[in-house]
């Protein structure tokens, strides 16, 4: 029993639309059975699959997946193939988000985390230091195996966990009967998806109110400093920024004085608060 068909190694491509392609195996005899497995990072999937003839397409068995697949024909016989994507253009990313209920905005995250790239040069999902995984750099909860290779299921994923986050900062900015305008939900909503809130209430002008107690390095995305930490007092950022930022690589500890913070991230994205 030989595989005549693919020759080994070769190379599959995902499309930029998110379909997978045909992966024919031919074997040198008739009645085979097919034990296949992919895998990619710490995700696998496996399967088994009998056929009466010499071919078998297995487009549907890893559809969703990708990374090595390797085949077996009738327990003696393998070979592995790479299975990669290409990435879709921003057009198609945002003709996609147009269908997709409560996505106004949303592309502005995905513009910052990724540059709206689903794949890397390798034509791997993007991964991240801290494992966000894909264009929306999902982290908690985990992604599945589809959603870091399916660019619509991770937008997909990335937009229900974005109107989770909506609807925790609408309870907070709510509390006790607050008011607050559209434009501050937003921004409590942002902040809320990469690096904790954005308001604290304000009794004085009895009004939410950008925490005043963060420092945001303007050279990073949701880099800052809490400014009640006595390390941070009476420091400007300059000052914070030498004193901090080759430590930035290796994420921040609990005696360092800098820190991720939804406030940052929401600033760099939206720009600052005109209240």
């Amino acid at each position: 029993m030989r595989i005549t068909s693919p020759v080994a190694n070769a190379a599959f491509r995902i499309t930029p639309d998110g379909n997978w392609p045909s992966i024919l195996f031919w074997a040198s005899e008739n009645a085979v059975r097919w034990d296949w497995r992919i895998e990619w990072q710490t995700f696998s999937r496996a399967g088994t699959v009998v056929v009466a003839s010499n071919e078998w397409d297995a487009k549907d068995a890893v559809t969703g997946l990708g990374g090595l697949l390797t085949v077996t024909a009738n327990g003696t016989a393998s070979i592995s193939v790479e299975l990669a994507g290409v990435n879709p253009s921003a057009q198609e990313i945002l003709a996609y988000l147009s269908t997709r209920p409560g996505s106004a905005g949303f592309e502005k995250i995905l513009q910052h985390e990724t540059q709206m790239t689903h794949f890397d040069a390798k034509g791997q999902p993007k991964v991240s230091f801290d494992s966000g995984f894909g264009i929306c750099q999902l982290t908690k909860p985990a992604p599945t195996y589809e959603q870091c290779w399916n660019w619509k299921r991770n937008i997909d994923a990335g937009l229900a966990l974005y109107a989770a986050k909506r609807q925790a900062a609408a309870r907070y900015l709510s509390q006790q009967g607050r008011a607050f305008t559209e434009d501050q939900l937003k921004r409590e909503t942002v902040a809320r998806w990469n690096g904790g809130g954005y308001h604290i209430w304000s009794a004085a002008k009895n009004a939410w109110v950008r925490n005043p107690g963060i420092l945001c390095d303007s050279k990073t995305g949701n880099i800052g400093w809490d400014l009640t930490k006595p390390i941070n007092r009476q420091q400007n950022e300059a000052a914070l920024h030498l004193r901090d930022s080759a430590k930035y690589r290796r994420g921040p500890s609990p005696t360092d004085g800098w820190g991720y913070f939804g406030v940052c991230y929401a600033d760099r994205l939206l720009g600052p608060p005109a209240y």
